[in-house]
């Protein structure tokens, strides 16, 4: 046994003894002759004289030719032996595309392009390589078909695929080529005629990534365009909205915020009580108001937007700033025409952040703590429940948005560009608000017999604000009650008339039909701030929720950098 077959340990001392031993004959003793295995497998004293360990092996007193030989250990299997490696080459050209795209992304491949600088040239001859295999290895049967003057398969035959001879490098390859009607079109060849690859391939999905992030992020319209300038894919469509639909970057830029089902009203608004004894107040503007005296600049008045619960009746406000005082004036005047309200809502203001200059200063001015506790207190001493919704939560307060939005429009028709004085704005708020109150609330009938439609104004005054008149009174029934019973009669009628039309047409859902799974606490949400880049939206985690009495979540508390936060609504 050579050395060389041995462990490099094992091979250095035999290696040795084989210099120092050379003119000795080796020869192999077993292991029941060998009285060095008696010690170093463990003996006991007692039996230590009746073994060979003094006499040695009894071969040695016999001739030399019937010693033990070597035959038996070649048999033997040498465990410090070393192995040897063998070399088998196996044709794979059809898989060893595929064995690349599967151990090593398109990201290294363009990496490697940065470093090495390929030649354009043999970047695109390695391309057409490329396409070749994996139509070898996915279009085989039809490539024979097709070579032997045979159709391809029923699913190819719309496109009428055709193979194309190119020349890459020193060899030519067959292209699968879709035939199509493009023929006397003037564009490209690979544009007229693109070579032809399935949907489901690792290549397929690597390249489309390739020109998805190429382009910009394209969407999925352009990276169709872009793609069929070269290959058809069957099913292209699919391909490519899959890609765009799983790219981590565009899904930060487009998110799918988590929603649920539109909940169901709050029983303040289901009851017939009385105009304004639930209410909830917003503002809108500035609103530029002008002195009318030569030096002095506009300044800025905002209007105070009341709204009821039950009869979604609207009452307007000029304030002359933002100031808790003018708001607690502002307060006081309406309490003294419309009565004190036993609870009122207002909006928490802190969807205002990231915003412009104007609603920021709307937020400093008007909602910050020490402003919040000053006007419960004051509500408190007047008599009603202060409610402020819950922030980031606009829909929470959407009957008085409305009744914003709805203001707004009018008052941007009517002033336009003209600065008005403060009586004159007033006077136009005041207008305003009559036709606000004067709005169907519920669908107008084209039967002549029913009479007009129900509006707000009906459960303030007896009828709409803006309507002419009446030079004479119905004398048919009512006739027989004093004028008092006759008013009090009338407004039975009209609340019969909201029970009857308008609550029932509360009945539907304008949006948010479906039932969302709810979130659990612990999970890790993105926290949507308006007006402001999604890349820049906060990570956060929530440490409580808060289900609503359907058992469907839509308030939860959050955790962010380690401090905790007020609770965060989902729509």
């Amino acid at each position: 046994m050579h050395s060389s077959t041995l462990n490099c340990f094992v091979a250095n001392r035999v290696s040795e003894l084989q210099e120092e031993t050379r003119n000795i004959i080796w020869r192999h003793v077993p292991t029941k002759s060998n009285p060095a295995d008696i010690v170093s497998r463990g003996c006991c004293a007692q039996e230590l004289s009746n073994t060979i360990w003094f006499r040695g092996p009894s071969f040695l007193e016999e001739d030399v030719s019937k010693w033990p030989g070597n035959e038996d250990v070649m048999t033997i299997e040498v465990p410090e032996r070393r192995k040897a490696a063998v070399f088998k080459n196996t044709a794979c050209e059809n898989n060893v595309i595929n064995d690349i795209l599967d151990k090593y992304p398109i990201s290294r491949f363009l990496k490697v392009k940065d470093v090495v600088h390929i030649a354009p040239k043999e970047l695109e001859d390695t391309f057409w390589k490329v396409i070749s295999l994996v139509q070898r290895s996915c279009y085989s049967s039809d490539i024979q078909a097709i070579a032997n003057g045979n159709v391809a398969h029923r699913s190819l035959q719309k496109l009428t695929p055709f193979l194309h001879k190119m020349k890459v490098g020193n060899e030519e390859i067959n292209i699968l080529r879709v035939g199509g009607r493009l023929t006397n079109a003037p564009i490209p060849y690979d544009a007229r005629f693109p070579a032809l690859l399935p949907k489901d391939h690792r290549f397929v999905k690597l390249f489309v990534e390739h020109l998805h992030r190429s382009h910009l992020h394209a969407g999925p319209k352009v990276l169709l365009g872009i793609l069929r300038q070269k290959i058809w894919i069957i099913n292209a469509r699919e391909v490519v909205r899959k890609i765009v639909r799983n790219c981590v970057h565009c899904f930060h830029y487009k998110p799918k915020l988590l929603g649920q089902i539109m909940g169901n009203l709050p029983v303040d608004r289901l009851r017939a009580q009385r105009p304004f004894l639930v209410t909830g107040v917003d503002f809108c503007g500035p609103f530029m108001t002008s002195y009318r005296i030569r030096g002095k600049s506009p300044y800025k008045t905002y209007i105070a937007v009341f709204v009821c619960f039950s009869s979604k009746a609207t009452h307007l406000e000029l304030v002359s700033d933002l100031s808790a005082n003018n708001f607690i004036l502002c307060l006081k005047r309406f309490v003294g025409r419309r009565g004190i309200p036993q609870k009122l809502f207002c909006d928490n203001a802190t969807n205002f952040v990231g915003a412009c200059n104007k609603l920021k200063e709307l937020k400093e001015s008007f909602f910050n703590d020490e402003v919040a506790q000053k006007l419960k207190s004051i509500c408190c001493q007047m008599g009603l429940e202060f409610n402020f919704i819950l922030p980031r939560a606009p829909h929470f307060g959407g009957l008085w948005e409305a009744a914003v939005k709805s203001t707004k429009t009018l008052l941007n028709k009517n002033i336009t560009e003209s600065y008005l004085t403060f009586e004159e704005l007033q006077t136009l708020v005041v207008e305003i608000e009559a036709i606000l109150n004067s709005r169907p609330i519920v669908p107008m009938s084209d039967d002549p017999n029913d009479g007009e439609a129900l509006t707000p104004g009906h459960l303030l005054i007896g009828s709409s604000l803006v309507a002419i008149p009446e030079q004479h009174f119905d004398v048919t029934k009512p006739s027989l009650l004093n004028k008092w019973q006759r008013i009090s009669y009338l407004k039975q009628q009209f609340w019969q008339m909201w029970s009857r039309d308008y609550l029932l047409s509360l009945q539907q859902r304008s949006k948010w039909f479906t039932d969302e799974k709810n979130v659990n606490e612990g999970q890790l949400v993105i926290i949507h701030e308006d007006n402001t880049p999604p890349q820049q939206w906060l990570l956060a985690r929530i440490t409580k929720t808060i289900p609503g009495r359907d058992g469907k979540i839509r308030v939860v508390e959050l955790k962010q950098n380690m401090e905790h936060r007020v609770a965060q609504s989902i729509k």
